[in-house]
């Protein structure tokens, strides 16, 4: 059996994962710096593509003051895709989309000889994992301060998140083809969704024709529904029967924050095309519940390619 246990739940079964991300998308701005025309309004479409490898906190410290046999949940991957079209000479938008994929973690205890009249192995085991996806849409305005390009923005910010915590039972009989085995997996879960305002900076600062640093921070709030499900799934045999059963499902309101700030290196080795390597820092607040602290905290390298089309 697998047990996905929702919020107050998940601490029934085992200590738990998950993880954010944030999807602050800092544009690189090296070809900007070079229009002399102060009225010209880039027609092209900047298209941007982000990849980052996160560290955590999410199981630094276990929930009961004991090891925790799943083990931390580092190496969560995170990706996102941004659109960004000028309107005006200093006034542009931004959609982007990032998902980020947490570390799976499982426990398998060792497996237990049965004997009777029904001999067999009767293995028990513990998983979870986690993933979540922001979505952001802003208006930015740049302001030229000496040689540096700022853009502030602001705008709203769309997040789900989901968490699945599973005890597994598992039965394989001696003479599968007369005794009854199978499996039945008790699973909770945890999905969250919120919207709300997101505001930030980011900036752009040239070293030379090619070269320039670039830095954001942001911030949100998320106003959402929180919705916690325990039930079991189960597939036996000796008859086939197979089906899922709901024990248990609530909702209630939740506030969750996100905060982020990022720091890189801008390459523009041609005309269009700009890459990006840096370190990024995320921090959500109640995002996911199968944690050992509220606040989570996420950080790690990044690499971006932007292409203006």
């Amino acid at each position: 059996m697998q047990a996905k246990i929702p919020g107050k739940l998940l601490t029934t079964v085992a200590a738990s994962a998950a993880s954010v991300t944030s999807v602050g998308m800092v544009g690189a701005h090296a070809e900007d710096t070079k229009v002399t025309d102060p009225a010209a309004i880039d027609s092209r479409v900047k298209i941007a593509f982000e990849g980052a490898f996160f560290q955590n906190n999410i199981h630094s410290g276990d929930k009961f003051g004991a090891s925790d046999k799943l083990g931390d949940s580092n190496g969560d991957f995170s990706g996102s895709i941004a659109l960004t079209k000028q309107f005006s000479p200093d006034m542009d938008w931004r959609l982007s989309g990032a998902f980020h994929l947490g570390k799976k973690r499982s426990f398998d205890f060792p497996d237990l000889i049965v004997g009777g009249s029904t001999p067999g192995i009767l293995n028990f085991g513990y998983g979870d994992d986690f993933s979540f996806q922001a979505f952001d849409f802003d208006v930015g305005k740049h302001v030229k301060v000496q040689a540096a390009d700022i853009r502030f923005f602001g705008g709203l910010r769309l997040v789900h998140s989901d968490e699945t915590g599973t005890f597994s039972e598992r039965f394989t009989p001696d003479n599968p083809g007369a005794d009854k085995g199978g499996t039945v997996d008790k699973v909770g879960s945890s999905e969250y969704w919120g919207i709300g305002p997101r505001v930030g900076a980011e900036a752009y600062y040239p070293l030379g024709e090619n070269w320039g640093l670039t830095g954001a921070a942001s911030g949100a709030v998320m106003w959402g529904r929180r919705t916690d499900r325990t039930g079991f799934n189960y597939n036996v045999t000796n008859p086939d029967s197979q089906g899922s059963v709901t024990l248990f499902s609530e909702s209630a309101n939740q506030t969750v924050t996100s905060l982020d700030a990022s720091a890189g290196l801008s390459w523009t080795p041609l005309a269009g095309a700009t890459f990006t390597a840096g370190y990024k820092v995320e921090q959500w607040h109640n995002l996911l519940v199968n944690a050992d602290h509220s606040n989570q905290t996420f950080s790690g390298p990044f690499l971006r390619l932007e292409v203006k089309m």
